[in-house]
């Protein structure tokens, strides 16, 4: 028996054992849970645990130590390892750096492989709009109406159409992903706006297709990385130079795929492509004149995938860009990379949990004074908007993307 047919039958018992073995890219994940010193400073910064208690979410400390079982065991975490907005807080705070958020999503793919009837139904239900069209959320069925929304947003906010380009060989992808896709086409729109006034050389897919996080975050490792060696592909044959997005967890994923998989292709958020690509000076000359749209006080909240899962530098070139910019004043929060309470894709299953966790930011942004909030993410944006209008309060949102480009297209 060879060294391949003897790894094969070892690994058809482990599977009747229902056990999956790890991935390369995993393995360090694992160690790092044997660093764990059961200090509990997860559980005490924990936004869920602090939202809900540990009678609904017991805590990262938890899900951590179901690596120490035996994997058919696993399941058992399945009332609490949904629960999880995968945030990032245990891992920022833990003093040996224990991976829970990349835990999570390990024990959720192997639910999901050998106890799918353990999954919240809501995660069926995105796992097969994702199936179906590659993308998180279901297109537009009338294009047409589609184009009607489009252009009803751009004039609402005062924006120019810019048609898409579809270029092979240009420097930037614009990676629109799912949300901006399908749902906040501003966000989309406002991108190209900003690229076409810097004198980009860009191009967007010519199929839009989603990073696979969703599918990630479902614990569907295999169509994660199908829809993954898809997109490397796609960016591939489109010989770009550089990648920007202007979500936070396409961001974080993207900036991840690259690298495990050897796009050899740098990923930017938008703030962060403005502040290394275009500059400092550039963005002052064009966003520290007089703006029709005239003065307002703003306060702004951090995503959790770009301060925790990228890079917190990208949140401090967001307020470098927001104080270049004519007629605003910041106002700081007393929460402002509280978790918004939208990610993990809680809130497709457990919409009070999520609403829980972002009361918080909300007191805070209502403290603060002021009319907007501004945040470079469309899930946040999403998330606090509609919480902030259900609350009955008059402060605005608006994704920072969208803020910048009608700063551009508004100067007298």
């Amino acid at each position: 028996m060879s060294e391949e047919e003897a790894y094969e039958f070892v690994k058809r018992t482990l599977e009747k054992e229902r056990i999956i073995p790890y991935k390369v890219d995993e393995l360090e994940v694992i160690r790092s849970v044997e660093q764990c010193i059961n200090c509990g400073l997860c559980i005490n910064h924990c936004p869920v645990v602090a939202a809900v208690g540990v009678d609904r979410f017991s805590g990262p400390r938890s899900i951590g130590i179901e690596l120490s079982r035996s994997p058919p065991e696993f399941w058992s975490t399945a009332d609490k390892v949904y629960l999880c907005t995968g945030c990032g807080t245990c891992r920022e705070i833990c003093p040996r750096n224990v991976n829970i958020p990349e835990v999570v999503n390990i024990v959720r793919a192997r639910i999901f492989q050998h106890r799918p009837d353990l999954v919240p139904k809501g995660l069926h239900t995105l796992r097969e709009v994702i199936a179906e069209h590659s993308l998180a959320f279901e297109p537009w069925d009338d294009k047409e109406e589609k184009t009607e929304s489009r252009d009803m947003r751009l004039e609402r906010l005062g924006l120019p159409y810019i048609p898409d380009r579809v270029d092979v060989g240009a420097d930037v992808l614009f990676y629109t992903g799912c949300q901006a896709e399908e749902r906040a086409q501003e966000v989309r729109e406002a991108a190209k706006v900003i690229l076409n006034h810097f004198d980009v050389s860009f191009t967007v897919l010519d199929e839009m297709s989603c990073c696979g996080l969703p599918a990630s975050l479902i614990g569907d490792d295999a169509t994660a990385r199908s829809l993954a060696r898809s997109l490397k592909k796609k960016v591939k044959d489109m010989g770009v130079k550089k990648v920007v997005t202007t979500c936070a967890g396409c961001t974080s994923n993207l900036s991840m795929l690259s690298e495990r998989d050897e796009w050899n292709v740098p990923v930017y958020h938008m703030i962060e492509f403005l502040m290394d690509e275009i500059g400092p000076e550039r963005l002052s000359g064009s966003l520290s004149k007089p703006s029709k749209l005239g003065n307002v006080k703003v306060t702004v909240h951090d995503p959790c995938h770009l301060i925790r899962h990228t890079s917190r530098l990208i949140m401090e070139y967001s307020l470098s860009i927001l104080r270049l910019i004519n007629g605003v004043e910041i106002q700081v929060s007393e929460a402002p990379d509280s978790c918004c309470g939208g990610g993990g894709l809680v809130a497709y299953h457990a919409r009070d949990v999520a609403d829980a966790v972002v009361k918080e930011n909300l007191a805070a942004i209502v403290e603060t004074g002021a009319e907007r909030v501004v945040t470079p993410c469309p899930l946040c944006t999403a998330q606090i908007e509609s919480r902030l209008y259900k609350s009955g309060s008059s402060v605005e949102v608006d994704d920072m993307t969208v803020f910048i480009a009608q700063r551009l297209s508004h100067q007298e």
